[in-house]
């Protein structure tokens, strides 16, 4: 795969495959209409103090989708992070396996111990991304980590689910979101390989 952009055009079609444009609809109650969630406020201080050197942006994959958190360094352009969030009460009461099945269906598998349900899967060689689910607010996120330390994703996915809470979300809102652009382009470089599908969904 070559460096730089194929790096992040695979991490940001695989963090689409997670947060994919659905129709627009009322916002749920107490819960922030996803477009307005910014990554400033959503992605906690101790995530960014674990990535020293990576600056965090954000990218907006669909108009109603909540935000891609990206996370490059200057340094280590090896490596790729992102956090993907999707933050609706459709997660609320929904069996803990239902969850788990797109993710075990693509080849993941299920770990133990992380908020409601997680699994893990390797989409491509020498990526690990992580799905889970949150016990205290009706989110799933989607970290996914390409580069050398690629088992990291783990520990960011459980720091990442520790810190979002209702009042996060509530702070990490903003009553009219600044225009994020046009989407970077997605076209893959040819030696990709073709890209699963991604949960949650």
């Amino acid at each position: 795969m070559r460096a730089g952009r194929g790096v992040g055009v695979v991490v940001l079609m695989l963090a689409l495959g997670a947060c994919r444009s659905r129709t627009p609809s009322a916002p749920d109650a107490g819960v922030p209409p996803q477009e307005t969630l910014r990554c400033e406020g959503l992605v906690a201080l101790e995530v960014r103090d674990a990535l020293p050197g990576f600056t965090l942006t954000q990218e907006r994959p669909c108009p109603t989708c909540g935000p891609l958190c990206v996370l490059r360094s200057t340094e280590r352009r090896d490596v790729s992070v992102s956090i993907a969030y999707d933050c609706r009460p459709r997660f609320e009461g929904e069996d803990t396996r239902a969850l788990l099945t797109p993710t075990i269906k693509a080849g993941g598998t299920e770990v133990p111990a992380m908020g409601k349900a997680a699994a893990r899967r390797e989409p491509v060689p020498g990526m690990l991304q992580v799905s889970a689910w949150d016990e205290d607010t009706p989110c799933g996120i989607v970290v996914t980590w390409l580069g050398p330390d690629k088992e990291r994703a783990l520990d960011l996915a459980r720091m990442t689910l520790y810190a979002t809470t209702p009042e996060r979300l509530a702070q990490a809102a903003v009553a009219s979101p600044p225009d994020a652009g046009p989407l970077p382009d997605a076209g893959l470089p040819p030696d990709a390989g073709p890209l699963p599908d991604a949960g949650p969904r």
